[in-house]
């Protein structure tokens, strides 16, 4: 590869990094404004998990259709500049919002913008990397943005928004960052070539190929435990924070802060490990240490500091999840379905774990205690362990020329 080529390549991580990072913002930071929105909308438990909720719905149906569609149609770059412009002016109407049924509404809206950009991001990180990079550019992109912007800086940013502006202001934080992104793409990135894939690939056909190797409908149910251990996680270790260990907005900010740092390394520690020693056995063992965060919120009673530790330590199955989102799929499925692959594993995953997950802890913490909810992220830690078991390994056993049927 020229340089001129590898600069681009570089370039383009860089920037889609960057827009993955601006909309993980809007996507998490409800949860952190959510102490303060609660009390001011007079929100209940089951309130607090529909919201939740019904973003992750049209998320779901947005990203499976969009990715397909966008397999079909290409216009990769104009799609991406344009989603960025729509998310930055769909973020701030939450700020808008003086009832429930109105900011149920805006999460439903920004679920359907939200929903493409993953695909949309995957594809372009798989047509313009070099083949021995493709892997690694991919997790830097779902992992490193995501968890800087999201997950680190977006907790002490918008808990200390709340705290001295008012929770509405922490909803226009992401239009001036989207709409820069939105222009760096117009000037940067070029239009890559249509994928040429086979219409038949994408149809009815195609998922029901998917469907018969067992790693795959595997992986969909290990998807949508690890999206319920991220969306219920991070919904309800907040409020945990503040409602029972009575932590003060910017504590809880910080504390929270340490989850993103955690993701940011062990996103990118865990696959790393899984090259050497195989997908199987270190999932399992993030998943059994990923019981340890909840846990720790909720039984240690020792200082911030060694709870932060514990907290960054235990909070290892996001470290793993890209393993069972798009890693072990993608070793799984013959390489004309990678991305139906991916766009099917992720929309099911987030309708069953960011959906029903969030509601049926909602449900268990208006009956049982906040404590509840995070019993619940434990089990799916604990649960994701043993499903584990039940997976081929694909990590020391590479396909040359790419994945086949005969994988099942």
């Amino acid at each position: 590869m020229d340089a001129s080529k590898r600069g681009y390549e570089t370039g383009l991580i860089a920037l889609l990094c960057a827009a993955v990072g601006i909309v993980n913002i809007d996507m998490f930071g409800i949860n952190y404004l959510m102490p303060a929105i609660r009390p001011a909308l007079q929100l209940t438990n089951v309130q607090v998990g529909a919201l939740i909720s019904s973003f992750w719905v049209t998320y779901a149906v947005s990203c499976y259709l969009t990715g397909q569609w966008m397999d079909r149609i290409g216009r990769r770059k104009r799609m991406l500049v344009l989603l960025l412009v729509l998310i930055g002016g769909g973020s701030v109407l939450a700020g808008f919002t003086r009832s429930f049924v109105a900011l149920l509404a805006v999460r439903m809206l920004m679920g359907l913008l939200e929903g493409p950009l993953l695909p949309l991001v995957q594809s372009l990180v798989a047509i313009e990397s070099a083949p021995e990079r493709k892997g690694l550019n991919m997790g830097i992109v779902q992992t490193f943005g995501a968890s800087l912007l999201g997950w680190l800086a977006a907790p002490i940013v918008l808990a200390w928004l709340a705290a001295h502006h008012g929770w509405r202001t922490g909803f226009f934080l992401v239009i001036g960052p989207a709409l820069l992104c939105a222009a760096a793409g117009a000037l940067f990135l070029r239009e890559p070539p249509a994928a040429d894939v086979p219409a038949q690939d994408h149809g009815p056909g195609g998922v029901r190929d998917l469907l018969g190797i067992r790693n795959i409908w595997l992986c969909g149910l290990l998807s949508a435990l690890a999206m319920a251990y991220l969306a219920v996680g991070a919904a309800f270790l907040p409020l945990y924070a503040v409602q029972i260990r009575h932590m003060d907005a910017t504590a809880m900010g910080l504390l929270m802060s340490v989850l993103g740092l955690s993701s940011l390394v062990l996103g990118i520690v865990i696959p790393a490990l899984s090259d050497r020693f195989g997908r199987k056995p270190v999932a399992i063992l993030a998943n059994l240490v990923g019981m340890l965060c909840p846990a720790a919120m909720i039984g240690f009673d020792g200082g911030t500091p060694l709870l932060a530790a514990l907290m960054f330590v235990g909070w290892a199955s996001a470290g793993a999840s890209t393993l069972y989102f798009a890693t072990i799929p993608a070793e799984s499925a013959p390489m004309r379905l990678i991305s139906t692959a991916i766009g099917l594993n992720i929309g099911a995953a987030t309708l069953l774990g960011g959906v029903v997950a969030p509601t049926a802890a909602g449900w268990l913490a208006d009956r049982h205690g906040v404590g509840a909810a995070l019993a619940l992220v434990a089990g799916c830690a604990g649960a994701m362990a043993l499903l584990t078991f039940a997976l081929k390994e694909t990590g020391t056993a590479r396909h040359i020329g790419g994945p086949r049927l005969a994988a099942s």
